[in-house]
């Protein structure tokens, strides 16, 4: 395989951990860097339906290869004008251009009828979160008189669920879900796979975080961030 190649590597399983790398393959092959992408098949997916979802529906991806690959795993200060995705692009020896760079997805989403005026909180994470509590987060919502029309149900050990919400909502698939956030008018979450998602299909997102959280990870300039 000649150097016009590109493979990639994610060594990280999570939505989010995928979606960082989501637009190198675009920049890649729009920079004329390299001529065709492949994803390492030793990359690690928490959920199996990541792979279909990031990349078999990504148009810039050429396959996939029972080979290692590359990754851009390593040090990051960010900033105002430059994020985790700049810094994976950079990284890859490649430039576009531009900074703040958001995930990119190319499933068509399903709008979900009379989601339109809703609002749902998702209270789930895996990881780099931070200390958000409960309490902090129900706080919140009680300053400013909201109550989500939805909560997403608890999935695991780890989640910071509210008391005053409208009601519960589930979400059969991964699919399900991208379409619960591109039918709702407001969403809430915390620094998690959620708020990535949110930003690949341009929806903005109330993300809540304290000051524990990695700051790289507060990454799209879509969104609010409420420091709690």
């Amino acid at each position: 395989m000649n150097d016009k190649t590109l493979t990639l590597f994610i060594p990280n399983a999570g939505l989010g951990d995928h979606l960082f790398y989501s637009h190198i393959p675009r920049i890649a092959k729009e920079t004329g860097v390299y001529r065709r992408v492949l994803i390492s098949n030793e990359s690690n997916f928490r959920n199996k339906a990541y792979k279909k979802l990031v990349w078999e529906l990504n148009p810039y991806i050429d396959g996939f290869v029972d080979r290692p690959g590359k990754s851009a795993e390593g040090i990051f200060v960010p900033s105002d004008n430059y994020n985790i995705l700049d810094n994976k692009m950079l990284s890859f020896g490649l430039d576009d251009g531009k900074r703040m760079h958001d995930p990119e997805l190319y499933y068509k989403p399903k709008i979900i009828s009379g989601f339109e005026s809703a609002s749902v909180y998702d209270p789930n994470y895996i990881t780099s979160a931070g200390f958000v509590s409960a309490f902090k987060v129900s706080g919140y919502f009680k300053k400013h008189v909201i109550i989500p029309d939805f909560q997403m149900r608890i999935l695991g050990k780890r989640a910071v669920p509210i008391l005053s919400f409208g009601a519960f909502l589930g979400a059969a698939s991964i699919w399900d879900f991208v379409d619960i956030l591109s039918s709702v008018k407001e969403i809430y979450c915390l620094v998690t796979g959620t708020a990535t998602l949110a930003a690949a299909i341009g929806k903005k997102a109330h993300v809540f975080y304290t000051p524990s959280q990695d700051p790289m990870f507060r990454h799209s300039s879509l969104h609010t961030y409420i420091s709690l």
